[in-house]
């Protein structure tokens, strides 16, 4: 990853962290990219309890965005990633893990 994708990265997690209404402890979103579309997916974590349909004000179409340009970072470099996963825990540092497509 590179400095303009750690940029998109941050953004993408201010939206998230912002984003979710009552607050968390843990949370992991996951974003498939395809033609034309994103698949997206949050698990929260909050006193120890997992809740999948956490409350989140986010703007979708931010998000969206963000993680198309992601991915045209990432083919333009010749990388070619189908989904990410990007989960952080309170105190802990933002993990981000890219699933490539075998070409």
């Amino acid at each position: 990853m590179i400095t303009e994708d750690i940029e998109v990265v941050k953004e993408i997690f201010s939206i998230i962290d912002a984003g979710i209404v009552d607050g968390y402890d843990y949370f992991c979103y996951d974003v498939e990219v395809g033609d034309g579309f994103i698949d997206t997916g949050l698990a929260v974590e909050k006193e120890g309890v997992e809740v999948t349909d956490a409350r989140t004000d986010f703007d979708d179409t931010a998000l969206y965005m963000l993680a198309k340009q992601l991915n045209k970072n990432a083919k333009e470099r010749g990388e070619y990633w189908r989904s990410f996963v990007m989960c952080y825990r309170r105190g802990g540092q933002v993990k981000t893990s890219f699933n490539y497509d075998e070409k």
